[in-house]
C-alpha cells in the first residue's frame, strides 16, 4: 500500500479520531486472540500496520521485559511518540521493503492485507518473517454484514445502504471490502500450519465511538462519492446526523480473524 492508493490516508485531520473507532471496534478481539496463543514474556512480535498504536502499546507491555515489538506503517504518525522502551518504530513498505528473516514469534496485521495492490508479495515477507513455530494473526474486514437492524427509521436505513454501498463502489480496484472471507485460505496457500478462523461483528448505536469511525470514514470518502455522482451533498449532510443519532442502530462489518504457525 501506497499512500497514493489509498483513499483513507492517516495524514487527513480527523484521522486519529477515525481510527479510535476503529480501535474500540477491533481491539477487544484482537487481544483476545493474541491472549489465547498465548503471547507472552519474551516473545518478539511485528505489529504490521500500526495504525494508531493500540495494539502495539498492549503488546509492548505483555511481552516485557525481554520481549520486543517493532510496529511499521507506511505513516507512522500516530505511533512515532511511543515511549516503551521495547518498542522500534519503522516507516515500511510491506510489499517493497524486506523484513528480517525468521525474527519474530508473533506477526499480527489488522485490517491491512485487503487494502495492497500485492497482497500475495506483502504475505509472502511476514511468513518468511517469522520465526519457526512462529504465528501468524491476520485480520481482514469483510462488509457483507454492514445493515441497519429491524425496527430503525426507513429513511435512515435506506441512507445508510446507501452509503455502505457507495463505500464499496469507491474502492473498487484498490480495497477488496470483502477479502475477510479470503484471508484463511491465503495463509494456508503460503504453507502456515493449523490454520483456523473466527469472523466478528458488532451491533453499534449512532454517537457510540464505533458509529464515529463509520461516520468519519463516510466523510473522509464523501468528495470522491459526490464526484462519482454516488451520493448528493444533502444525502452528506444528512448520513452525519443519521451517525450520530443514538435511535439508529446497525451492524458492523466483520473482523475476520485467522491464524496459523510455521513450520518448526
Amino acid at each position: 500500500m501506497t499512500s497514493s492508493t489509498y483513499r483513507l490516508d492517516n495524514d487527513w485531520d480527523k484521522a486519529r479520531q477515525r481510527l479510535e473507532g476503529l480501535e474500540a471496534m477491533g481491539d477487544p478481539g484482537t487481544i483476545r486472540h493474541l491472549e489465547d496463543l498465548g503471547v507472552g514474556a519474551g516473545w518478539n512480535c511485528l505489529e504490521a500496520g500500526a495504525g494508531g498504536g493500540s495494539i502495539t502499546r498492549w503488546l509492548a507491555d505483555r511481552v516485557a521485559p525481554e520481549g520486543s515489538v517493532v510496529a511499521v506503517d507506511i505513516n507512522t504518525r500516530f505511533v512515532e511518540d511511543l515511549d516503551e522502551p521495547n518498542v522500534e518504530v519503522r516507516q515500511h513498505d510491506i510489499i517493497a521493503d524486506d523484513l528480517p528473516a525468521e525474527a519474530f514469534d508473533l506477526v499480527h496485521t489488522r485490517a491491512v492485507i485487503g487494502h495492497l495492490p500485492e497482497r500475495e508479495r506483502a504475505l509472502e515477507n511476514l511468513v518468511s518473517a517469522l520465526a519457526p513455530d512462529g504465528v501468524l494473526l491476520a485480520e481482514e474486514m469483510d462488509f457483507v454484514s454492514a445493515v441497519a437492524v429491524p425496527g430503525v427509521d426507513s429513511g435512515q436505513a435506506e441512507l445508510f445502504s446507501t452509503f455502505v454501498e457507495a463505500h464499496n463502489r469507491v474502492f473498487e480496484g484498490r480495497f477488496d471490502v470483502f477479502y475477510g472471507r479470503r484471508v484463511a485460505s491465503d495463509l494456508e496457500r503460503f504453507g502456515l500450519e493449523d490454520v483456523q478462523c473466527e469472523g466478528r461483528t458488532r451491533i453499534l448505536r449512532g454517537g457510540s465511538l464505533g458509529a464515529r469511525a463509520w461516520k468519519l470514514t463516510f466523510e473522509q470518502l464523501s468528495d470522491v462519492m459526490m464526484d462519482a455522482a454516488l451520493v448528493t451533498v444533502q444525502d452528506v449532510h444528512d448520513i452525519m446526523d443519521v451517525m450520530d443519532d443514538p435511535a439508529f442502530v446497525f451492524q458492523s462489518m466483520v473482523f475476520v480473524a485467522a491464524w496459523g504457525r510455521k513450520a518448526a
